[in-house]
């Protein structure tokens, strides 16, 4: 049975104005509900069936895929700031209570108390950090952006927006190892790579492609972005201590719960670049969606539902982000990891 674009485009409409399924809306981040009880993220993986058979349906299959992936790290990235944080609650004897924002919230103003109080000092900051370093595969953004365009992965523009651990084929601002007769970067790059760059990206990944393989390759690479857990160090150098019961529980919940906060900061930082373009993508897929599904013949309403919820669920994927990092840099501040 084939449903017209104006049915298909009705489903969206009624869908995307409504939260995604097991949202309570609620919440600064719909990541958690008031009480911090966690709930999965709301997007299953895509289960149209065999739709990508033709252009439509390989771009329409990449992006759900994608979103799904999406939806995915950024309820774990949340949850893991959430855990840091409750962590560090329990360190310094706050109430654990309220979703992410507002847990951390208090977590940090706590960190700031304590930290006035128990320590005499001229300068502020009394942590040492080695910060994480997230690496990125530019080869697997190009592997799926041409699966999506049917093309070469060789034809594929694909860039690290960063540092080319590996080998950079284009202008290396930095040192290249081997730079070919006009000028080229043709080996590793220990700068930034204006090129393609084969092996690790230090940074986010761009690719050259249509909207939704764009989207797709950007965000699958960056969520799969790995980074090494921050080493954090309180030190007494410089310091006085005049209260140090309150002093050992800053020193405690600081070590306890800002490596893994400052890495899922560095992380989400990342996705955020790539979040952009397709947050864009999934409302222009909203506006224009009917016509696009309806290409996908009879598993169009199963695509539209599915597109449906993964614009639904945009709003709270960019809060779950925002949060990850918007916490990462306010407690970073009270820690004096900055």
């Amino acid at each position: 049975m084939r449903f017209s674009p104006i049915v298909i485009a009705s489903a969206l409409t009624l869908l995307t104005a409504c939260p995604p399924p097991g949202s309570s809306g609620g919440g600064p981040s719909g990541g958690t509900n008031p009480s911090g009880q966690h709930r999965r993220g709301a997007l299953a993986p895509p289960s149209c069936g065999a739709i990508d058979v033709n252009p439509v349906g390989r771009k329409i299959h990449a992006f759900l895929l994608a979103s799904y992936e999406l939806d995915k790290a950024s309820f774990e990235l949340e949850e893991s700031v959430y855990a840091a944080c409750r962590d560090m609650a329990i360190a310094l004897d706050v109430p654990v209570v309220g979703d992410t924002a507002t847990l951390c919230n208090a977590v940090s103003l706590e960190l700031d108390a304590n930290l006035e109080v128990s320590v005499s000092q001229e300068q502020r900051l009394v942590t040492r950090t080695a910060p994480p370093v997230c690496t990125t595969t530019v080869d697997f953004a190009a592997e799926v952006a041409a699966t999506c365009e049917a093309r070469a992965e060789v034809d594929i523009d694909a860039r690290c927006d960063g540092y080319c651990t590996g080998t950079c084929a284009g202008v290396c601002e930095g040192q290249c190892a081997t730079v070919n007769a006009n000028g080229s970067c043709a080996g590793a790059c220990n700068g930034q790579c204006r090129g393609r760059c084969t092996g690790q990206c230090r940074g986010s990944v761009s690719v050259d492609a249509d909207a939704e393989c764009k989207a797709a390759a950007e965000i699958r690479a960056d969520v799969r972005t790995e980074c090494t857990e921050a080493k954090v160090v309180v030190v007494t150098e410089n310091v006085t201590v005049v209260d140090s019961t309150k002093f050992d529980k800053a020193t405690r919940a600081i070590e306890i719960g800002m490596p893994n906060i400052l890495r899922a900061g560095a992380k989400a930082t990342i996705v955020a670049k790539s979040l952009v373009h397709w947050a864009k993508t999934a409302g222009e897929l909203a506006v224009s969606g009917g016509k696009v599904i309806a290409a996908v013949g009879e598993r169009s309403v199963c695509v539209g539902l599915e597109l449906a919820a993964a614009v639904a669920a945009s709003t709270h994927i960019s809060a779950r982000i925002n949060v990850s990092i918007e916490v990462s840099a306010k407690l970073s501040a009270s820690a004096g990891t900055n």
